[in-house]
């Protein structure tokens, strides 16, 4: 049997900073299945990025993971080193970030960009380089794929430049895409796009998690799904009953809070202040028990 694309178990993370720790991930479980999008929803501050950066190793200054374990394709990377996960970041998991601006290097081209991820992981060299990158650029829509090529990030509009880190993300056919909320920088219109490309590329056996806070858009792509608030993970299953039959009141509460296209007129409910006040001081508690213990 296949072992999933991500495994996280019981994942626990902290941040050390001025003599202090701060938790940011309380026991975290997810699975990841090859070829399924999987969505991790929930509000900003939440730990939906945490948990991307705890499974491609780039946490941040001060992060330590304290508990739990993660793996990639049945591997157990929890506690590996850079230079570990400097030999599988393109090759079996990738990432796919918001702002594709700042993903890409500003004084570079398209083309020597997509070159480094194809001559670290595949040994491609010259000729045969730059027809694979212009391939690559051709499997996400991109018109001209050689004068984009010569192109500089600045250059090109941000449904193109998303378009541009995708293609990267999907040069060496990693197991795990990690995208964290991959449409935000981008008008509605290229958004639809870009979640359409990202549908296509995953239905060729990639695992997908999409990390974001629009259930709109986990209506429409994923097929199970997870809701995150205070680092921890209140709700999973598949995306059908969780909106059929959502069981936790944080997640009742963010539908109430999503316009409906098919219930016109329909007043949005915001999340009671009093039901968030209530799970960070679950959380609160959560912490001063781990303490004493």
């Amino acid at each position: 049997m296949t072992a999933p694309a991500l495994e996280i178990e019981d994942l626990r993370l902290e941040i050390h900073s001025a003599g202090r720790a701060s938790v940011i991930l309380r026991g975290v479980n997810l699975v990841v299945q090859q070829g399924a999008i999987h969505a991790l929803v929930g509000e900003s501050g939440g730990g939906k990025s945490m948990v991307t950066r705890a499974a491609t190793g780039l946490l941040p200054r001060g992060a330590r993971i304290v508990g739990g374990r993660i793996r990639l394709a049945g591997q157990d990377v929890t506690h590996w080193s850079e230079a570990q996960w400097r030999q599988v970041r393109g090759k079996v998991v990738s990432m796919v970030l918001q702002d594709p601006l700042t993903a890409l290097n500003p004084v570079r081209r398209i083309g020597a960009q997509l070159a480094d991820v194809l001559k670290l992981h595949l040994g491609l060299r010259g000729a045969a380089c730059l027809r694979e990158a212009a391939a690559l650029l051709e499997r996400v829509h991109i018109r001209e794929p050689q004068r984009v090529l010569a192109l500089y990030p600045h250059q090109l509009s941000g449904g193109m430049r998303q378009r541009v880190v995708i293609a990267m993300a999907w040069a060496c056919k990693p197991q795990l895409i990690l995208c964290d909320e991959p449409t935000t920088a981008l008008d509605v219109t290229v958004q639809k796009e870009v979640l359409r490309l990202i549908y296509e590329l995953a239905r060729e056996g990639q695992g997908v998690l999409l990390v974001t806070h629009d259930l709109g858009v986990v209506a429409k792509l994923a097929q199970t799904m997870s809701v995150i608030h205070s680092g921890r993970i209140l709700e999973e299953g598949s995306v059908a009953q969780v909106y059929a039959q959502p069981r936790h009141p944080y997640t009742r509460a963010l539908l109430n809070a999503t316009p409906r296209y098919d219930r016109p007129g329909r007043t949005l409910v915001p999340v009671d202040e009093a039901l968030i006040a209530a799970l960070d001081a679950e959380a609160a508690a959560m912490d001063r028990a781990g303490a004493r213990a």
